[in-house]
């Protein structure tokens, strides 16, 4: 913690990044009237059941049963309206590759659902009633938020710092500035809150400089509700909102590979993720998100809130926008760290932030690379991505996780300055899916394999049971047998006593001549 503090005091000037790029400010669709709308209930809603590692999981609901807003249809899964599921079943899932996965399907009910308390609200926050909201990272990975808190103190680690962390530097969206903007006061509530809950000392909101309308609401709020908190503007450089990489520039500390910033005391919270603990505190679950649309071909861009589970066909439609795949690009995530949708039936979860839809833009073949370096240089991990690509494509796993592979954080800028046109980003993305495939391969089969050694363990232990019980039969049978002789020439020894003079056990019946 000393050495935190050193470094807190110390860095008197604008903290800097390494690698990354400085892009044109581009934020469309910023409420002008301190209001966001929110979208009517789709007539279904359709919810994966997979957790932030894209794991399945295991639905505690049925088909034709009757759910209630907020109730749990898996585990760290909630339904966001009331209604009625009539199906669990694979649909399309938003997924690089365009997959369908299981999901548990809602008829919401004909009068909807508007979003209310569900429980009553508690004086501080806990990890509990995180996880009975289901509150989870809406700031793109979709971190389960109870699970963070409770592994930043289960091995005893010391909080210090609450790190906010509001910077949105990708152009295009720009929902969590809409939010600082509208419910600026709410964010102020909310971080009081995180402190309480984790006993961090101090607070630093890591924003960028040229969001002046969400800064002035940010101070306007911490006027009313002094906190020991920094707010620390910073200069946009993408990809600055990287967690690794805002730790690093906040405190000058270089995370090791594997390290998470609460090893060394500091625990960051995404703004709409606080937001969002806040109002699980109060009672409500976390069923929706503000979602940005933008790009050339949406009309009237802008920032409104979604419900889980709508699909992204329906937010166009909503929204006055009706592209089709055929001759637009749709894509979410944002137009450099995210993907193109392979169909507009996947549904809003807690990691979409944005649908952009361009133009379908010509295909041009990518020419071999020519090891300028210039994806090294923009690289905010310090990877070598020119060679990280060679073993990529080599399908080369253990090759590609000794150059870092676990270190990409997908954020496009190698792509952005390529070239020879490479698309590196989508290739480390497809790399990294197949080595998630492959350890879960592996951890099957060494699941199988323990089984396999149980098994034989207890069929060797019943056969030696067995063993054991026929040697004591038998020596229990040899031991019988000299008793029952004994008992026999006992028995023989008193009828020869009780047998008359004269008479014979084998005599003969005499014979009569009237029966020849």
């Amino acid at each position: 913690m000393k050495l935190l503090h050193h470094w807190w005091t110390a860095r008197r000037d604008e903290p800097v990044m390494r690698g990354g790029l400085t892009l044109p400010r581009h934020k469309p669709g910023l409420p002008v009237n301190g209001e966001i709308a929110t979208l009517v209930m789709p007539d279904r809603l359709v919810l994966p059941l997979l957790d932030y590692h894209g794991r399945r999981l295991l639905p505690v609901v049925s088909v034709g049963q009757r759910v209630d807003y907020g109730e749990s249809l898996a585990p760290g899964l909630i339904a966001s309206a009331s209604g009625s599921v009539i199906a669990i079943e694979p649909r399309p899932v938003m997924h690089p590759s365009g997959r369908s996965e299981l999901c548990v399907v809602i008829r919401p009910d004909e009068n909807g659902t508007v979003e209310s308390a569900v429980h009553e609200a508690v004086p501080e926050l806990t990890e509990q009633r995180l996880a009975t909201c289901g509150v989870t990272g809406l700031g793109g990975a979709g971190f389960d938020t109870a699970s963070k808190v409770h592994k930043a103190t289960q091995h005893g680690e010391q909080l210090d710092t609450l790190l906010i962390n509001a910077v949105e530097c990708e152009p295009m969206i720009s929902c969590d500035e809409s939010l600082m903007m509208c419910h600026a006061t709410e964010i102020i509530d909310a971080i009081a809150s995180l402190m309480t809950m984790t006993h961090c000392k101090r607070c630093v909101i890591a924003i960028e400089n040229d969001k002046h309308a969400a800064i002035a609401a940010l101070r306007q709020a911490l006027d009313l509700r002094p906190l020991a908190l920094t707010l620390q503007p910073l200069a946009p450089v993408y990809p600055a909102g990287a967690e690794r990489q805002l730790v690093e520039r906040i405190t000058g500390q270089l995370l090791f590979a594997g390290e998470r910033p609460t090893h060394r005391g500091i625990l960051c919270i995404n703004v709409a993720t606080a937001l969002a603990a806040r109002q699980s505190q109060l009672g409500f679950p976390m069923t929706s998100r503000i979602v940005t649309l933008a790009g050339r071909s949406v009309d009237e861009p802008v920032n409104v809130r979604v419900r889980f589970g709508t699909s992204v066909a329906e937010v166009l439609r909503q929204t006055g926008n009706k592209p089709s795949l055929a001759s637009h690009q749709v894509r979410t995530g944002g137009p450099l760290s995210g993907f193109d949708l392979a169909s507009l039936e996947a549904p809003v979860t807690a990691t979409t932030n944005s649908i952009i839809v361009q133009p379908v833009q010509p295909t041009v073949e990518p020419l071999p690379c020519i090891r300028c370096d210039r994806c090294s240089d923009v690289c905010p991990a310090g990877l070598l991505p020119q060679q990280l690509l060679w073993y990529a494509r080599a399908e080369d796993l253990a090759g590609s996780r000794r150059f870092g592979l676990d270190s990409c954080i997908e954020c496009g800028c190698c792509d952005l300055v390529c070239p020879s046109g490479i698309s590196l980003t989508q290739t480390f993305r497809h790399a990294r899916d197949s080595q998630r495939e492959q350890r879960h391969r592996d951890q099957l089969a060494d699941a199988a394999e323990l089984r396999f050694h149980k098994r034989e363990d207890r069929l060797a232990q019943r056969q030696a049971a067995r063993e054991r019980r026929r040697q004591d039969a038998r020596a229990k049978l040899i031991g019988d047998s000299d008793a029952i002789g004994d008992a026999l020439a006992r028995a023989r020894r008193r009828r020869q006593r009780h047998e008359r003079p004269g008479q014979s056990g084998d005599h003969a019946t005499p014979s009569h001549d009237g029966d020849s």
